[in-house]
């Protein structure tokens, strides 16, 4: 009997049954709701990857940039070294970095400006439901 009025089949008098339209734009409601919660994680996460890329950065890249020695291991497929200064060596390193710093604060640029389109969509389609679930309360309100 519980349920039976949670969802609006009660038959005390003043209960209006919930018509399926109004269940089914509810529904779609909740599931916006869902969705802009979940893009909202990610894109305060994009933020951290934009402002602070050091941070979000696979381990194994960050680390690979520590040293001079570590770099140029990883590296040394890429690049031959026997004659270059210690300096060189540094500015190659810190120059890779920066790119590398450079790649996820973009990354992470693009993620964010995914989840705000994903979110203008979300607004968009609770709002087209929440007046389509209003409309089918009010209509099956005076039919009932």
């Amino acid at each position: 009997m519980r349920m039976n009025k949670m969802i609006g089949g009660g038959n005390q008098e003043g209960e209006v049954k919930k018509s399926k339209l109004e269940i089914y734009a509810l529904s779609l409601c909740f599931v916006t709701i869902v969705c802009a919660a979940i893009s909202l994680g990610i894109g305060i996460y994009s933020m951290v990857e934009i402002y602070k890329p050091e941070f979000t950065m696979f381990s194994y890249q960050y680390e690979g940039h520590q040293t001079n020695e570590l770099f140029l291991k990883r590296q040394g497929y890429k690049i031959k070294t026997p004659d270059l200064s210690e300096e060189e060596k540094t500015e190659m390193r810190l120059e890779s970095y920066k790119v590398a710093l450079n790649s996820e604060a973009r990354s992470g640029t693009q993620r964010l400006v995914k989840v705000v389109i994903i979110i203008a969509i979300d607004i968009i389609v609770f709002i087209i439901h929440w007046i389509i679930a209003m409309r089918a309360r009010e209509a099956n309100y005076v039919a009932g």
